[in-house]
């Protein structure tokens, strides 16, 4: 009975947490930004660069490296911190195909992107800050794994909205854990 009040917990947390963030985008339209020239982003635009990081996230989760690469431009950067930096599709596939070949059957991570903040660059394109919080659903009890921010840049292609530049900033370890940021859910 416990462990059914946490997972409800849980998911009740996750779930709220999800959809703050789908409520909280924001773009910013200061004099600044308008008078740098920049265009506004549309609706439509908003919406399919958001749609990039649930491709990416299920890309990744689920260990499709065609959806997972396909979110980025053709000459498109993917950064880690200070691990590691792949540029084009060509190295971007060869680095994602790399990492998920060592994966169990039954891997189970999960990404939870939350509070877009997206911008006009004033170049057509734009700019944004997501956070990430990564978990396995079929712990016990249910843990955070890591957390952190992506840097984004965006650029509209004639296939639509890709991701220029993505710079994944893991937030700082907690000593003794195993990912960068391991909290569990629990019933305290």
């Amino acid at each position: 009975m416990r462990g059914e009040k946490l997972l409800y917990l849980a998911a009740g947390i996750l779930i709220g947490a999800v959809g703050f963030g789908c409520v909280s985008m924001e773009v910013e339209t200061s004099t600044e930004v308008e008078d740098a020239g920049a265009a506004e982003l549309t609706g439509a635009d908003l919406a399919e660069i958001q749609q990039l990081a649930s491709q990416y996230s299920q890309g990744s989760d689920l260990g499709n490296a065609d959806m997972w690469v396909g979110v980025f431009a053709d000459d498109g950067i993917f950064r880690i911190a200070d691990y590691g930096e792949w540029v084009g599709r060509d190295e971007i596939r060869q680095y994602r195909t790399e990492t998920f070949a060592p994966r169990p059957d039954g891997y189970t991570y999960r990404h939870w992107n939350s509070s877009w903040v997206i911008l006009p660059d004033g170049n057509g394109g734009a700019t944004g800050k997501v956070y990430w919080m990564g978990f396995d659903p079929t712990a016990e009890p249910l843990m955070v794994t890591d957390t952190g921010i992506y840097h984004d840049e965006y650029v509209k292609t004639p296939d639509g909205w890709r991701i220029a530049v993505r710079h994944a900033m893991p937030d700082p370890a907690v000593e003794g854990g195993s990912g960068s940021r391991p909290v569990a859910i629990s019933n305290r």
